[in-house]
């Protein structure tokens, strides 16, 4: 395991290079008081961080990445000084806590978990604890896309009015999804000449893409923001889209052929120096009503099923947050992968970004 850690962490660096700008970054949050989450942007609640800093006097900053590989560099580099918690997806929860860089998960956690539905206990190993979940889809604009996308199709072959406003993003993992299900193959596929075809799909589309920057980041960033009008995204992330002043009218939706189920997790890095309040930090945002409070205001589902009794039945119906059981047949959960399939996929991102 720890000869895959090391293979994917050395093909992140060949892709991407060293995250040098995070590393230098983290030296700014080195105070005693100071608790840092290094986590997705907009992906906690403010209320929920000023409700833990008024009760417990320790304020929270949120260090902030774009890209699984960019927090994984970081993270194997080992240049962590003043990062106590990061929020992982499963898979790096798992390899990083088999490895020693993250703090195990103990009795003090005990309260927590008792909160967590049992289908989700599991699904953050030993060393981190399950955050919030949700499905791989569609964002697009209600006033562009006319009627809404049903298939992965709208994205991996577009429509003339919609070519050259397609947004995608690069992940071992994700980028992969939709063409795997346009294909009817499993999203966790270790063949060989399954991956080649979801290739093929993904080369011809490449014309098309405006961006392979995750949309959020790109929305946020890019002058030429309006000439997306469909991406690949997470659940939750038309919402946050919406927010952005120049609002567009965004909407989320699953594609008929089924998608990927993710399930973020949070957990304390071995380097922290404030374990003790990192600790209290998790156990507090697992409070019911807190958890409730967050995943209502991101509009992400929650594994917290203590929380769901105090959420709005709106948020409870709305099949963007939680997904019919018909549509979680088609879909499944990613799953730790061979050093082989790893590096065939990474070639794929590589060859996306640079051909």
């Amino acid at each position: 395991m720890l000869f895959y850690l090391r293979e994917r962490m050395l093909m992140y660096k060949i892709i991407y290079g060293l995250f040098y700008c995070g590393i230098i970054s983290v030296a700014n949050y080195s105070f005693a008081d100071n608790l840092v989450f290094y986590n997705w942007d907009d992906y906690i609640s403010q209320t929920v961080i000023d409700q833990f800093e008024s009760e417990t006097g320790h304020t929270v900053e949120v260090l902030v990445f774009d890209r699984d590989n960019e927090r994984d560099e970081l993270i194997a580099s080992q240049a962590t000084s003043g990062i106590d918690l990061v929020l992982m997806n499963s898979i790096s929860a798992k390899l990083f806590g088999k490895n020693n860089y993250l703090v195990p998960i103990t009795e003090a956690f005990q309260n927590s978990l008792d909160h967590l539905d049992s289908k989700w206990r599991g699904s953050c190993g030993q060393y981190a604890m399950p955050y919030l979940w949700g499905t791989l889809g569609i964002v697009y604009r209600k006033d562009k896309v006319i009627p809404p996308p049903t298939s992965w199709t709208s994205l991996i072959t577009p429509i003339r009015a919609h070519q050259k406003h397609i947004n995608m993003q690069l992940d071992l993992f994700d980028t992969l999804v939709p063409a795997l299900k346009i294909l009817g193959l499993s999203i966790n596929t270790e063949n060989i000449d399954d991956l080649k075809a979801a290739y093929k799909l993904l080369v011809a589309q490449k014309e098309q893409v405006l961006s392979y920057e995750y949309v959020v980041s790109y929305n946020a960033r890019a002058k030429n923001k309006d000439r997306i009008y469909l991406a690949l995204a997470y659940s939750g992330d038309q919402l946050t889209l919406e927010n952005d002043k120049s609002k567009p009218q965004w909407d989320f939706v699953v594609p008929k052929e089924g998608t990927a189920i993710w399930i973020d997790c949070i957990g304390i890095l071995s380097s922290s120096t404030k374990k003790k309040v990192a600790t209290a930090f998790i156990n507090f945002i697992n409070r019911p009503k807190i958890a409730a409070l967050n995943a209502q205001e991101l509009w992400v589902a929650t594994p917290n099923i203590s929380a769901l009794q105090y959420v709005s039945d709106e948020f409870l119906d709305d099949s963007r947050v939680f997904p019919s059981a018909e549509m979680s047949k088609k879909s499944g959960l990613y799953q730790v992968l061979t050093n082989e399939s790893i590096r065939l996929r990474n070639r794929i991102v590589y060859q996306l970004e640079h051909k």
